[in-house]
């Protein structure tokens, strides 16, 4: 990317770095997720100036096989922590990311695709 002037990475983080949750056994990756954002900030400033952008994608809760391994039968049911009513999708995420690399002037960026889960909760 150095040599051609050019390039995107696009990290993976979590809303959960800015919005945790109690109850939830996240510690250790939170604190991951957390150096990845830190991580996206530096190399942003390490490489713009070969027009490298670097950004992080921070999801909410998305559909996968993870709230099964987590003793959730019905991943719907977080569906409340997301303003939107619903938790996120896969290809929602892609979309983001094929944003993000196709992007000129962003770089440094968390974007959280999260339904609104960080901006806040309905009662």
């Amino acid at each position: 990317m150095v040599t051609q002037q050019n390039g995107s990475i696009i990290n993976i983080g979590t809303v959960l770095v800015e919005h945790a949750i109690g109850g939830f056994p996240a510690t250790a990756p939170i604190t991951s997720k957390g150096a990845i954002h830190s991580l996206t900030r530096q190399l942003a400033a390490e490489f713009g100036k070969d027009n490298i952008k670097v950004n992080t994608i921070a999801p909410g809760i998305i559909r996968s096989p993870l709230q099964g391994k987590m003793g959730i039968a019905n991943a719907d049911s977080l569906a409340g922590l997301h303003l939107l009513n619903r938790i996120g999708e896969a290809d929602e995420i892609a979309e983001a990311a094929y944003y993000l690399a196709s992007s000129d002037f962003i770089t440094g960026e968390t974007i959280n695709v999260a339904g609104g889960h960080t901006v806040g909760h309905t009662i």
